[in-house]
């Protein structure tokens, strides 16, 4: 049937929008490329060092437009080849036309610094600060482009506090947050490290008289967790007394009735109980609400999800009327702990989040959000922290506590593979929702109520190094789901690490040891029959008595070379092991197989065993075929995965012994890997597989450090990366 006119002119406004899109985004990145070039093109001209003085004084203040410049510029323009004297020359010219612009005043100080003069950089900062601070034009984002100036000129705890002022102010402020995690870093590795003598914040005194005392309060300021401790003790026992205690109690028996089948070791279970509290805290709201809604809690979602759809305005992660939000507005409260309170409630942070550090890190964890992209540099609880593997991702909340961000100190910890399957559940719950409450179109994405996808979900946490943060509403809202869904996480998760592996033969049936006891017709002629075939090994001996039973080997697919050759590897590693050297094990056939079972012939009557019911009815039909009229007689079966006691826990398992150059590594290589889509892992190094190819690589070190806790060997990450020309951090270009 013809399309109607009224159907065509919309498929034609469609068309039309869709090419005015396009039109805008290449043009907006043309203007982007033009600015970036003119960018680049005037930054080479003021560090270049033949720039006339005047030209370059005006480069400055335009490029900068009365903002600090950056803390290593005039560095740079000294290693450039620009003379010391040149530089203060123009600094001169710049304070001469506006002795209050900041780019004027940080360049002034910067050169002076790099000219040695501390003194005189000290003074130059402390102007800027001054201007920055007016109570009037003061910027909070320039006093923290400052905080750098600070931190390089070593003015460590005046930067320090200036960050922690802000975080005070604004919790959320990124760049702040970022600032603050590089000075405390900064600070305990000057504390902990060779103390310097004289201070570098340029008064000319001692560090240990001067500077030196603050940064270590800095450091127990970072540290100090009882603030936190004493607002979750109050809160609770606001909480109990109040109509919300039974909601509460509640909520955690429920969340606790659905892992009762799930054999939690008590310590175990009393860290997922807390857990359930906590999230109930922030998510449970009062009895009435829950009523009126019809609905047993959780958090309200906010609205819609755009930026552009909405006129602004701030999403709480917490709900008004949950516990931690009726303390804070609750009068007789404390000041102090009602302050801490609306703090948690207006910016609690649920995640999933990677650590982002070198093993040992200190003062705190770098952290990011694998869900939104939220990065925090946040204290955690030692008991926590200590040994954590590469890669390793919290699943809980981060709260700033008087604007230092801590861990909440309940939750749990996933490896890579673990975290991508629950932030891949809350992805879907978010887009589920975001559906529902705009009334628009969303790609199909898997299910909210299904199950957690552990093992086969997209590496999220990879892409996440590669995608910008969501906006501060959908990040809010992100962290509202996780919230609800954190106790569900962190269930089906033990579940998992309960589980034994799905252990299957070289054909990929499900393991079953059986021995079956069958009954043919003539056990001689069925012997011989199938030694005649190719698939079985053995020569039949009609002479042989019941104390020598014949014996036959049924044969499977052939070896490939790469698992041959590992295999080989590994023997001669346990063979050193053992003390007996380098034992000569290459002197095999060429041509190797898989062993499917095993037969004995006594009279009529063959004992066969197997590791598969597949491969029985397999075994069966053989000898149906060749005329044996076979009968199982009687069968025994044994279920590995049941009669194997399995740990809970993450799964990591040792590697062989044999040296990466030659076993499983080497030829893992050029295999082809299912999780790389049927790439081998140099294929996918090499195209559109590399971020596969890096979740594995990850999944693998983090594997790596748990068994090395144990003494163990895991797999050889270092070396696979060298031979796939993948390095060893985010940036995955080789």
């Amino acid at each position: 049937m013809a399309r109607s006119n009224r159907r065509r002119k919309q498929d034609r406004a469609k068309r039309e929008a869709r090419a005015s899109r396009k039109r805008a985004v290449s043009q907006r990145r043309r203007e982007a490329e033009e600015s970036i070039r003119v960018a680049l093109e005037r930054y080479d001209r003021i560090v270049d060092p033949a720039t006339p003085l005047g030209e370059l004084a005006s480069l400055l203040a335009g490029n900068y437009g009365g903002e600090p410049v950056s803390a290593a510029l005039a560095e740079r323009m000294l290693e450039a080849g620009s003379p010391a004297g040149r530089l203060a020359q123009a600094a001169d010219v710049m304070l001469a036309a506006d002795p209050l612009s900041l780019t004027a005043l940080t360049f002034a100080a910067g050169t002076a610094r790099a000219a040695g003069d501390t003194a005189a950089a000290r003074r130059l900062l402390d102007q800027a600060l001054s201007v920055a601070s007016d109570a009037e034009t003061g910027d909070p984002g320039l006093r923290m482009e400052l905080a750098r100036h600070l931190q390089v000129g070593g003015r460590l705890a005046d930067a320090v506090e200036l960050a922690e002022a802000r975080l005070r102010d604004e919790p959320g402020d990124d760049y702040a947050a970022e600032r603050y995690g590089s000075l405390m870093q900064d600070v305990h590795a000057r504390v902990n490290g060779a103390a310097p003598d004289t201070c570098p914040c340029g008064l000319g005194s001692r560090w240990q008289e001067c500077c030196g005392p603050r940064e270590r309060a800095a450091l127990a300021r970072f540290a100090d967790r009882s603030g936190l401790a004493a607002l979750q003790d109050a809160v609770s026992a606001y909480a109990s007394a109040s109509d919300l205690g039974p909601v509460i109690e509640q909520n955690v028996a429920e969340s606790l009735s659905f892992t009762e089948d799930l054999d939690w070791e008590p310590a175990e279970r009393a860290r997922f109980a807390a857990l359930a509290a906590e999230s109930a805290l922030v998510t449970v709201g009062s009895p009435e609400e829950d009523e009126a809604d019809g609905a047993g809690g959780g958090p309200e979602p906010p609205g819609l999800l755009d930026e552009g759809d909405v006129d602004g305005g701030d999403v709480d992660a917490g709900d008004a009327d949950a516990a931690m939000g009726r303390f804070a507005a609750d009068p007789s409260v404390p000041a102090g702990l009602a302050a801490r309170a609306a703090a948690w409630d207006k910016h609690i942070h649920y995640g999933l989040w990677r650590v982002d550090d070198e093993p040992d890190p200190a003062p705190g964890l770098w952290c990011t959000d694998i869900i939104s992209g939220v990065t925090r540099y946040a204290e955690f609880p030692g008991d926590l922290s200590d040994g954590t593997p590469r890669w390793a991702v919290w699943l809980g909340g981060m709260v700033p506590d008087d604007g230092i961000w801590r861990c909440t100190g309940h939750g749990m910890w996933l490896s890579p593979a673990e975290a991508d399957a629950a932030a891949e559940l809350v992805h879907g719950a978010y887009a589920a929702l975001a559906s529902e409450l705009t009334g628009k179109r969303k790609r199909r994405s898997r299910a909210a109520d299904e199950p957690m996808r552990f093992g086969r979900a997209e590496p999220i946490g990879v892409y996440v190094d590669y995608e910008e943060a969501a906006p501060d509403l959908a990040a809010s809202f992100l962290s509202a789901i996780a919230a609800s869904l954190v106790t569900r996480i962190a269930a089906e998760v033990h579940a998992y690490r309960r589980t034994p592996p799905g252990l299957c033969n070289t054909d990929g049936d499900e393991m079953c040891l059986i021995t079956a006891q069958i009954k043919v017709r003539d056990g001689v002629q069925a012997a011989a029959r199938l030694s005649a075939r190719t698939d079985f090994d053995g020569e039949p001996d009609p002479g042989r008595g019941r104390r020598d039973p014949l014996r036959l080997v049924w044969l499977g697919r052939q070896i490939p070379d790469g698992e041959r050759a590992a295999l080989l590897a590994e023997a001669r590693a346990q063979l050193r092991l053992q003390g007996l050297g380098d034992v000569d094990v290459d002197n095999l056939p060429e041509t190797q197989r898989w062993v499917r079972g095993s037969l004995q012939f006594r009279g009529d009557q063959i004992e066969a065993e197997v590791n598969s019911r597949e491969r029985l009815a397999g075994l069966l039909g053989i000898l149906t075929k060749i005329g044996a009229e076979p009968v199982v007689t009687d069968e025994v079966r044994v279920d590995p995965a049941q009669d194997t006691a399995w740990p809970a826990g993450p799964r990591a398992f040792p590697r062989g012994a044999a040296p990466a150059a030659e076993g499983w590594e080497k030829h893992w290589l050029d295999e082809k890997v299912p999780a790389l889509r049927g790439q081998t892992p140099r294929q996918a190094a090499a195209g559109k597989g590399r971020l596969l190819l890096e979740g594995m690589l990850r999944q693998f070190e983090y594997e790596a450090d748990l068994v090395a806790a144990r003494g163990e060997h895991g797999v050889d990450t270092a070396w696979l990366r060298r031979e796939l020309g993948m390095r060893d951090h985010l940036a995955l270009s080789g």
